[in-house]
């Protein structure tokens, strides 16, 4: 709804975040902690013909960019692999100015206590970079805490099956068969919160929550 100067996607990956806010944004940067995925972004913007997006080695806890610098910051299904979420939000508060937004789009997790625990550590056991992904309450209460605005919220949903899930991240054979095992078995409250479904050959469906949150600086008390 507007069009931003300058932008940054944090823990960019390949960049598809950047590239598809291109062209609302005189220049963005993606930024990232792995060389491999930058020199990714590299050829997949020079392939697309994009000459505005620009790349650096970052950490989400320590941004390279000036204070108040930046008019839009962006996150995307990383958050959740971050040690401290109130670093990387105050950061990204640090990084913005008094008109800036930030957009984040991640995995979240149920309010309920025991279906919450069972996805952390299903996520965790599967891959052992995941953290914590907070609950829709959780973002909120820490985006207020770090000086931020909710002015945005949308829910929506990562719909995978079990088989790629645990292949994608390189899982341990002997951990994928031990949860599929506790699979078989799921807590019946469990399975429709998060919509697992059994097909055939002990493989399954399921919806893992995702929130979608705009954010802007709070206005001062």
């Amino acid at each position: 709804d507007r069009r931003y100067g300058k932008a940054i996607d944090i823990a960019t990956g390949p960049g598809f975040t950047a590239f598809a806010v291109a062209d609302q944004c005189d220049d963005v940067i993606a930024t990232d902690i792995s060389g491999g995925m930058l020199e990714q972004v590299e050829k997949l913007a020079n392939e697309r013909g994009l000459t505005n997006v620009g790349r650096s080695f970052a950490d989400a806890q320590a941004l390279p960019f000036m204070d108040a610098s930046l008019d839009l910051v962006m996150c995307r299904t990383a958050p959740h692999h971050f040690p401290s979420i109130p670093a990387f939000l105050s950061e990204a508060r640090r990084v913005l100015n008094d008109s800036g937004t930030l957009l984040l789009v991640d995995t979240t997790t149920s309010e309920d206590r025991t279906a919450r625990e069972w996805h952390q550590e299903m996520e965790w056991r599967r891959d052992r970079s995941h953290i914590a992904a907070p609950t829709p309450s959780g973002w909120r209460s820490a985006l207020q805490e770090a000086g931020f605005e909710v002015t945005g919220e949308a829910s929506t949903t990562v719909d995978m099956t079990y088989n790629d899930w645990v292949a994608r991240s390189k899982t341990p054979a002997e951990e994928v068969e031990a949860m599929r095992a506790e699979w078989a078995d799921i807590d019946a409250d469990i399975a429709r919160e998060y919509s697992v479904q059994s097909l055939d050959d002990g493989e399954y469906s399921f919806s893992w929550p995702v929130i979608v949150l705009r954010a802007g600086i709070a206005p001062p008390v």
